[in-house]
């Protein structure tokens, strides 16, 4: 098996996934500046080998210079090796920190938290954002994005057309809060329709198990021989199952894409959990620019917009009607998903408004 990610990719897609990988082919800090110089900088933390992944980082690349395009700074952005390499930046950053007006920083990734923790000063800082964290304790801006909503949608999809008693999960690193709750969500959905168990599996302990598609390639092929659908939650290593899916056209299974709109990258894709992480990190910084106060601690949930599960074209006369009326069911088991983990009650009469206004 010769791993590729461009393998079977048509042009765009495979050119821009080339120019992705010249962009992250170095560690070292890029800067892009713009003709006039403006004094504001934007930094930003990627992931370990984090971008050219087609899906997380490089849709918050793709969120940040859009603002770029309408705003005035300049942007430095680094994915380290290690995070020994992510700690010293986040040190060196703050050391060149001196007026929250010129510098913001952007921390991409729950990986980060420990470190962060670590190297963050005591007092409140807003020229700071880190995601995705469950965390509020933190002195800088934080948010997460909700996986349950939108899985339990995907889930209920994935049965709707494989109509199989039993699917396969594959995450990027068990125990972390995401992907188990993404598995939790499918799982409720694709029992709901009429399944009988999703079987869990995953690719790391550890968050390099974002970053390996070759493994996720040779999971796919011993998945596929027992379960049509595996819903994967893994970063760029969900790769490897789409490549694994283009290389192999007699197999019968289908997948999900993850984080962006990926149905471009196999016809086996029925449809993808979208995160608008982008779109979601551009309004940060755009409130920062004009000195507006970003929330210290945000969910972004299927109510916010930003997440929602967008079918395939190719699927769409057999599927999008039955994800539109699972939609509000989608909402009410993530609040009460959300209540019964913070030990609340049920939907109120107004969160169920929300539904209606």
């Amino acid at each position: 098996m010769n791993f590729s990610l461009t393998s079977g990719l048509q042009y765009p897609v495979k050119l821009i996934a080339v120019l992705l990988f010249c962009l992250s082919a170095c560690t070292t800090d890029k800067i892009l500046e713009t003709p006039d110089s403006p004094s504001r900088l934007v930094r930003v933390l990627f992931s370990p080998n984090g971008l050219g992944d087609l899906s997380f980082n490089d849709d918050i690349l793709r969120g940040i210079l859009h603002e770029k395009e309408h705003n005035n700074f300049r942007l430095e952005y680094l994915s380290p090796v290690d995070m020994v390499e992510a700690e010293a930046v986040l040190c060196r950053w703050q050391e060149e920190d001196t007026d929250p007006e010129l510098y913001y920083t952007i921390i991409a990734g729950s990986e980060f938290e420990k470190i962060t923790r670590r190297t963050l000063p005591q007092k409140q800082r807003h020229n700071y954002v880190m995601f995705d964290t469950p965390a509020r304790d933190f002195t800088i801006s934080t948010f997460r994005f909700c996986g349950y909503g939108v899985s339990f949608l995907a889930g209920i999809t994935a049965y709707s057309l494989a109509k199989a008693d039993t699917a396969a999960y594959i995450g990027g690193q068990q125990g972390e809060y995401f992907i188990e709750e993404c598995y939790k969500g499918f799982r409720a959905g694709y029992l709901h329709a009429g399944g009988k168990e999703v079987a869990a599996t995953y690719i790391s302990p550890t968050s390099y198990g974002f970053a390996m598609p070759q493994r996720a390639y040779q999971m796919a092929d011993s998945l596929f021989r027992l379960y049509p659908f595996i819903y994967v939650m893994a970063g760029s290593s969900n790769n490897g199952v789409y490549q694994y899916l283009r290389e192999h056209p007699q197999v019968n299974g289908y997948t999900a894409g993850v984080d962006v709109d990926q149905a471009a990258y196999s016809d086996r894709i029925i449809g993808s959990m979208i995160k608008g992480i982008g779109t979601c990190v551009g309004s940060y910084i755009h409130r920062w620019t004009e000195r507006e106060e970003n929330p210290q601690y945000a969910e972004y949930d299927l109510r916010s917009g930003y997440t929602y599960f967008q079918v395939s074209e190719s699927y769409k006369e057999e599927l999008e009607e039955i994800v539109e009326k699972s939609f509000e069911l989608a909402v009410i088991k993530e609040m009460e998903y959300e209540r019964n983990k913070m030990g609340a009650i049920l939907p109120t009469a107004m969160d169920l408004h929300l539904l209606h206004p």
